[in-house]
């Protein structure tokens, strides 16, 4: 049992191995006292003086002789414990880095299948998401440190062949590498979309603006006397100014949108949106035009 080469194939093995050699540790602890005991009474008999059944010399050679297989077994015990122990990190190091692989398999797959959102409500919950997951990666990064400097530390101990524990972590390396450029990507594209959907929103509360004050600007009512006339005159003009503060609002509108999302630009639906955003724009500058040229006439 001592001598044997069996180190496990894999963790769980590994860990009944260092089960039984703890109860085989038990049980030569337990012989130990047992024998220095034995040697301790065998001993007495060669200091006895006149009638000696046996040669003292014999006596003291077995007795070190027992002593000396005793040692023996227990340097034994010991070099198997430490091979057991260091089997046990190699294999807790490859276990590591299997659940690391399964861990960013999962995550390349949820990564896979998102989509960036149909509308800004949804594009919010999706970033919040993609946040938690940023924190997931952050933990699983700190936990894959650990386990390659695991690996590193098998590797200087020398104790089995290097090839394997280095393929490996070359593996999960390009691996993780690799998630985290994805991972990255998806980041940048929820970015985009957030702020095509925060520019299409601002796009429609700026028509529904344009169209409340062109109501304001083409009404007939010009009041009942001088007082009235007045105070809507200065209504007027109040609502002119505002119209004219959004001058460069509504003149940056098309670089706005050329600037916005050109990595969110894929898939038919994309395009579709980009298409409806660009007919809103042109929807905003003929209306504010209106809104301009009806003001302007009013106020005369």
């Amino acid at each position: 049992l001592l001598v044997s080469k069996d180190l496990g194939k894999h963790l769980l093995e590994v860990e009944d191995l260092l089960q039984k050699h703890g109860l085989l540790e038990a049980d030569i602890s337990a012989q130990t006292e047992r024998v220095q005991a034995l040697n301790a009474a065998a001993l007495k008999f060669s200091e006895l003086e006149g009638y000696q059944p046996c040669d003292p010399q014999i006596i003291c050679n077995r007795v070190n002789h027992v002593q000396t297989c005793l040692e023996e077994l227990e340097e034994l015990a010991a070099k198997r414990r430490k091979e057991l122990e260091d089997s046990r990190q190699l294999w807790t190091f490859f276990q590591e880095m299997e659940e690391a692989e399964a861990w960013i398999r999962e995550k390349e797959k949820i990564l896979a299948a998102k989509s960036c959102g149909r509308d800004l409500s949804s594009v919010v919950t999706l970033t919040t998401k993609h946040k938690t997951m940023l924190g997931e990666l952050g933990n699983r990064r700190a936990l894959l440190h650990q386990t390659m400097k695991k690996g590193e530390k098998i590797l200087a101990k020398k104790s089995f062949s290097s090839v394997g524990i280095q393929e490996k972590m070359r593996e999960v390396c390009l691996r993780w590498k690799k998630l985290e450029e994805v991972t990255g990507l998806h980041q940048q594209r929820l970015e985009d979309a957030l702020n095509f959907f925060q520019f299409s929103a601002e796009t429609d509360d700026l028509v529904t603006w344009l169209q409340d004050t062109y109501r304001i600007v083409s009404s007939d009512d010009f009041g009942h006397d001088d007082y009235s006339s007045q105070a809507l005159l200065r209504k007027h003009r109040a609502v002119v100014d505002e119209v004219e503060k959004h001058r460069g609002a509504v003149a940056s509108l098309r670089r706005q949108l050329a600037l916005l999302a050109p990595g969110h630009r894929q898939g038919v639906d994309v395009q579709i949106r980009v298409v409806d955003a660009q007919i809103r724009v042109v929807e905003v500058e003929q209306l504010y035009g209106e809104v301009v040229e009806v003001g302007t006439l009013s106020a005369q």
